[in-house]
């Protein structure tokens, strides 16, 4: 019952588990970047200024990374892929910052980061189905 929902659909080009997977796997090259940059910070002069610069960077790179991977191994529609992808690494992001930092809230920020998402998610699926 539950394999219909995780194998690729054919008339939509959904490829659910593809979409796991490359977010699942973003999340953990994001994870590897941030353990080295703080073995940077902790070992070398590194200032801790570049921070917020690293970590869009690292965002953006992670959201990319989701959606080239979500469309690796599907046969069409990789934009859509790699936009659900996109849109799935930033809340999985928007789900741990509630956990993790007092501060962080529902913002428009927040809507904004999400159609960020969305469209990085979908440039990633297009290169991804090229690959």
């Amino acid at each position: 019952m539950l394999r219909r929902y995780f194998v690729m659909d054919k008339r939509s080009g959904i490829n659910f588990s593809g979409i796991l997977i490359g977010v699942l796997v973003s999340y953990i090259i994001t994870l590897l970047f941030f353990i080295i940059y703080a073995l940077l910070l902790t070992f070398t002069s590194v200032s801790e200024m570049a921070l917020p610069k690293f970590t869009i960077f690292v965002t953006i790179t992670g959201v990319v990374l989701a959606g080239a991977l979500s469309a690796r191994n599907t046969a069409s529609k990789g934009w859509l892929n790699g936009g659900i992808a996109g849109i799935l690494y930033i809340a999985v992001m928007a789900l741990l910052g509630t956990f993790l930092v007092k501060e962080f809230g529902p913002s428009s920020s927040l809507a904004v980061k999400f159609l960020w998402g969305a469209f990085l998610g979908s440039l990633g699926g297009m290169i991804g189905i090229n690959l």
